[in-house]
């Protein structure tokens, strides 16, 4: 696979690599096209909070890249039962300490996507997670938990922290490498209900590639969904879904 990789390098365009790697590894796949939804409530929430999830431009937003568009997937999955959803766990709160690896810059606004998630589901519990222990607060219906998703010891107190919970929706949003997702999902994954969604966000290619060689041994029911927003590049604009 690294050597598919540097095929980049001699013309071959990401698109095209990121097309052929999912086409090696899955039988079936579909596409949706779709429009912006200006009424989209959980696009609104984005932009009113300051995350990155989602927004209906790709302009003015507290942060220097191009805003991804999760929300859009998130509405289409939760927007007819999202009064049915009790709990919520994010790994990555969004610090805005440039010393760390996943700063959002010191113009971020830490615990965004909480809110927006507590907004968005009116009868749920929210509990994140993040590494930065500067940034841990708590409000109405939301707890946050300092977490170094890299340890699984770390990971196993903040279960322990947390409570005998288990989540309808658990995202990773932390620190974006292939081995801190695969260690936080293997401690964390006995935490999702039955029928719930754990969600791997800002999947970049090399890192596509390097969970593909972990999910395909494992039998979990996994899929990748890559979120197009012209006129942007795919850049880390896609996820790995698993379904309880």
């Amino acid at each position: 696979m690294a050597d598919f990789i540097k095929m980049n390098v001699r013309g071959v365009t990401l698109h095209s690599a990121v097309g052929d790697t999912l086409e090696n590894n899955f039988d079936r796949h579909f596409r949706v096209h779709y429009n912006v939804q200006r009424d989209s409530y959980l696009t609104s929430l984005c932009e009113t909070y300051g995350t990155d999830k989602g927004s209906f431009s790709m302009k003015g937003r507290p942060f220097k890249w191009p805003p991804h568009t999760y929300a859009d997937f998130y509405e289409r999955f939760f927007g007819h039962c999202r009064e049915y959803v009790r709990n919520v766990f994010e790994c990555g709160l969004g610090t805005n300490n440039p010393e760390l690896i996943s700063s959002m810059g010191v113009a971020g606004k830490p615990g965004a996507s909480l809110r927006m998630w507590r907004d968005y589901f009116p009868n749920a519990e929210i509990v994140g997670a993040d590494i930065d222990g500067d940034i841990l607060f708590t409000e109405e219906r939301i707890r946050t938990f300092q977490c170094d998703q890299t340890d699984p010891e770390a990971i196993a107190r903040l279960w322990e922290q947390v409570g005998d919970v288990k989540f309808d929706l658990m995202i990773d949003d932390g620190l974006h490498t292939a081995k801190a997702a695969v260690t936080l999902l293997r401690n964390s994954l006995q935490r999702l209900k039955p029928g719930g969604f754990y969600i791997i966000e800002d999947v970049a290619f090399d890192m596509m590639v390097d969970l593909l060689g972990y999910l395909k041994k494992t039998s979990l029911n996994y899929e990748i969904v890559t979120l197009h927003r012209p006129p942007e590049r795919l850049r880390d604009n896609s996820m790995v879904v698993i379904r309880a």
